[in-house]
């Protein structure tokens, strides 16, 4: 008989003789009871400790046996499609609440061509802004008739990652004074905004640290707001315009501050016929052909801020400069130019 065959013969034998509590004398009645099975006193006495535990007589008490223990222990119990059902509604639920968009149509009538100017990297807040040149902008964007503004991003400094102490020093004004005039500020001009996009200076600094953007926010309350990549179609009574927009583009080169916006239109999306951007404070305008036939034009804005850090690693001299186009009210037709005030002196 196999070692666990007697321990279920001693448990069996001491459930039926409770009375016995010595382990010793639990030995010498199993001998005298299965004396086929049993036969050296010591033998039986290790085996019958092996079955009761050192404890001494667990199962004098049936209700204290091992092997008869229960729990209401919880059991995991999950499938993948339990979840799916509550994520669709809640997905709707933040679909609805989203402010931002990927695409997006603008529309206007007018008896006349509009100029977009292209406004990015003002960097309000900065020490180093020129704010003669930023209330002049703003001026143009109000008062100048047909002239609408399409924002690029870094509209304010929020020196607020803290990669070091001169950095975080340029915040003229603290960050929450920089959204309150930035609220502001576009509640003056929101009537002459096509569209506005993320930036890296306030959009991913603050979503690093929290996962949210005050600017997108206000942005996305205000104006047509892009969270990404933005496509729009900006449309002058018939005309269609198809417009891509991003603070930047991947692919900008030193040699050509267009390149990123070229690329774009090249390699993802050769429906948009003008592609605009901002970031590298570089100005730029290109007018091209794509394919033989395609007439696009890339953009991209240059800054009124000429700070520290521009001045360290790139040119003592910024580039003030916000390129525009005019798109045709009758015919199809876009033009560059190199500011507002060309287009006026045209």
């Amino acid at each position: 008989m196999s070692k666990d065959t007697n321990a279920d013969l001693i448990r069996q034998f001491i459930v039926a003789n409770p009375t016995i509590t010595a382990n010793k004398t639990l030995a010498r009645e199993l001998i005298k009871a299965y004396p086929d099975k049993f036969s050296d006193l010591e033998k039986t006495r290790f085996l019958v400790r092996r079955v009761t535990g050192s404890a001494g007589r667990v199962f004098k008490n049936p209700e204290l046996r091992r092997y008869k223990i229960t729990s209401d222990k919880k059991v995991s119990s999950f499938n993948w499609r339990d979840p799916i059902k509550p994520l669709q509604e809640l997905k709707k639920v933040f679909d609805k609440g989203k402010g931002s968009q990927d695409k997006a149509k603008w529309k206007v009538k007018t008896d006349g061509e509009i100029c977009v100017i292209v406004v990015g990297d003002l960097h309000a807040g900065s020490w180093a802004t020129d704010y003669d040149q930023l209330v002049a902008i703003t001026e143009e964007i109000i008062n100048i008739p047909n002239l609408y503004v399409i924002l690029c991003g870094d509209l304010l400094q929020m020196s607020i990652k803290l990669r070091g102490v001169l950095e975080v020093s340029d915040n003229a004004l603290p960050p929450k004074w920089q959204f309150y005039w930035l609220e502001s500020w576009l509640k003056d001009i929101k009537h002459k905004v096509i569209c506005s996009t993320w930036d890296n200076h306030s959009v991913m600094r603050e979503e690093v640290a929290t996962g949210f953007s005050n600017y997108a926010d206000i942005f996305q309350r205000h104006t047509i707001y892009h969270d990404n990549i933005g496509h729009i179609d900006v449309c002058v009574n018939d005309q269609i315009y198809k417009i891509a927009v991003a603070h930047f583009f991947r692919g900008r080169t030193m040699y050509n501050p267009c390149h990123g916006q070229m690329r774009y239109m090249r390699m993802t999306s050769n429906d948009r016929e003008i592609c605009i951007a901002g970031d590298s404070h570089e100005p730029g305008i290109m007018v091209y052909n794509e394919g033989g036939s395609s007439k696009r034009i890339a953009l991209n804005c240059g800054s009124i801020q000429n700070g520290g850090y521009g001045k360290r690693f790139f040119s003592l001299v910024n580039s003030p400069v916000f390129p525009c186009f005019t798109l045709s009210e009758k015919t199809h037709e876009v033009t560059p130019y190199w500011s507002v005030k060309e287009w006026l002196n045209k």
